[in-house]
């Protein structure tokens, strides 16, 4: 007959096997409700989150068996530095880019993702300049990365931008300071590394595929057509 141990001592055992003992019960909760309410911990954002991720590191089979009974995925990006959690969905066994989050987050913060991931990467090709890793836009950019790349807009009332900006700052994919008028379309904001594990390659490539059928649609030119040079 299997012997089964309470949880707290089980997980308080686990911990001090884990990591030379470092991160405590109380930590490891932290660890956990930090991931839960925002869905990532990124190391370069801060200094608080540099401890959190090194922390997190130290136990992440843990962590990763933790969440994985509850339908969570937890995915480590080594290259950038950071954890990102994704909550159950109806996705199969997909872990990457933004389909599992496509019932949980906004069609705005969606669509306004998959423009800063296509930006981003335009930065990592040397078609906009990168500067520690970040790159410089203001909303009105967006605005336009949006129309052309999806047809679609930013929300017309200025409050609602922010109220965006502060959803993209919440998933780590951009920073930028709070000030008066924050949503104006002059508003500048910086667009940060994790936003290439946010949106996958396969989603990013989906949206191009779709943009050129779209400008296809408009000019009568089937999207695949060559053009004359």
């Amino acid at each position: 007959m299997t012997e089964h141990l309470p949880l707290l001592p089980y997980l308080e055992a686990r911990l001090a096997a884990q990591g030379t003992g470092s991160v405590s019960r109380r930590r490891f909760s932290e660890i956990c409700a930090r991931l839960l309410a925002s869905g990532i911990v990124w190391r370069e954002y801060s200094r608080p989150e540099q401890a959190l991720y090194d922390d997190a590191s130290a136990v992440e089979d843990l962590l990763r068996e933790w969440f994985d009974v509850l339908g969570f995925v937890l995915v480590h990006d080594v290259d950038a530095n950071l954890f990102r959690l994704y909550p159950p969905g109806d996705d199969g066994d997909d872990e990457d880019g933004v389909k599992r989050l496509r019932a949980k987050l906004s069609r705005d913060l969606v669509a306004a993702a998959l423009a800063l991931r296509f930006l981003y990467t335009e930065a990592l090709t040397g078609k906009r300049e990168l500067v520690n890793q970040e790159l410089a836009l203001s909303v009105e950019e967006l605005s336009q990365a949006l129309v052309s790349l999806l047809g679609v807009t930013l929300p017309s009332a200025q409050g609602e931008r922010a109220n965006l900006l502060r959803e993209l700052r919440k998933h780590r994919l951009v920073r930028f300071k709070d000030a008066d008028g924050l949503g104006g379309m002059e508003t500048l904001f910086s667009v940060l590394r994790p936003v290439m594990s946010f949106v996958s390659d396969e989603a990013l490539n989906d949206v191009l595929r779709l943009a050129d059928e779209r400008r296809g649609a408009a000019t009568g030119v089937p999207a695949d057509t060559p053009k004359e040079v």
